[in-house]
């Protein structure tokens, strides 16, 4: 997938006045503010996590729209009780001059895997809608070296099984996003998938 691909990188920018920063992401512009919270008890036993993102994005190809995204995390585990729930689920909804953008829309939810998956990273998998088309996103490791963190390592997106693009946390700096080339017709799907799970502050990764 990174041989077909475009390798970029986030960059932050100040925005006067903002509770947030501004970015760029090649021709993809915009900002972002981000809030989440966390309550423990018990230790770990007893764990709650939720966070709210908004974000703007534009590009030549894209008429400014704003995200509203929304989710969290919660999680029970006392000792021998067999009562353990990890529900993890994130949503985003877009807007344009303040009114709903039918068509477009990101998921995002805790994925069923084998003991082995889990062990690598927490499982997390989603689709992605824009301008009539669908992508999954899931949880994969891109690169780096494959040692079980318990943090997210990297996503992946397929489009009809295809892999078209992805990113990788598992970098000492900023994450590596990868999107189809410039002029592909998948390349501002895959753009606002990246954005989507970029500003989300996933619990696994706040916590580890």
């Amino acid at each position: 997938m990174t041989e077909f691909t475009q390798q970029l990188e986030l960059k932050p920018r100040r925005v006067p006045g903002l509770m947030g920063y501004g970015y760029d992401l090649a021709e993809y512009t915009g900002e972002t503010a981000t809030r989440s919270s966390s309550f423990r008890a018990l230790g770990q036993a007893i764990s709650r996590d939720s966070a709210r993102t908004r974000f703007k994005v534009a590009s030549p190809s894209i008429a400014g729209m704003e995200a509203e995204c929304s989710g969290g995390q919660r999680r029970t585990q006392l000792g021998w009780i067999a009562f353990e729930r990890e529900d993890l689920s994130y949503a985003c909804a877009f807007s344009r001059d303040g009114q709903p953008v039918e068509g477009v829309s990101f998921e995002l939810a805790l994925q069923k895997a084998g003991l082995l998956a889990r062990m690598s990273q927490p499982q997390r998998a989603g689709e992605m809608t824009y301008d009539g088309q669908t992508i999954r996103v899931q949880t994969q490791r891109i690169g780096g070296v494959p040692l079980p963190t318990g943090r997210v390592a990297g996503y992946v997106f397929l489009k009809d099984g295809q892999e078209i693009g992805g990113i990788d946390f598992n970098r000492i700096m900023s994450p590596a996003i990868y999107l189809p080339p410039p002029g592909s017709p998948d390349r501002d799907i895959a753009a606002l998938a990246a954005l989507s799970i970029l500003f989300f502050a996933d619990p696994a990764n706040q916590s580890n």
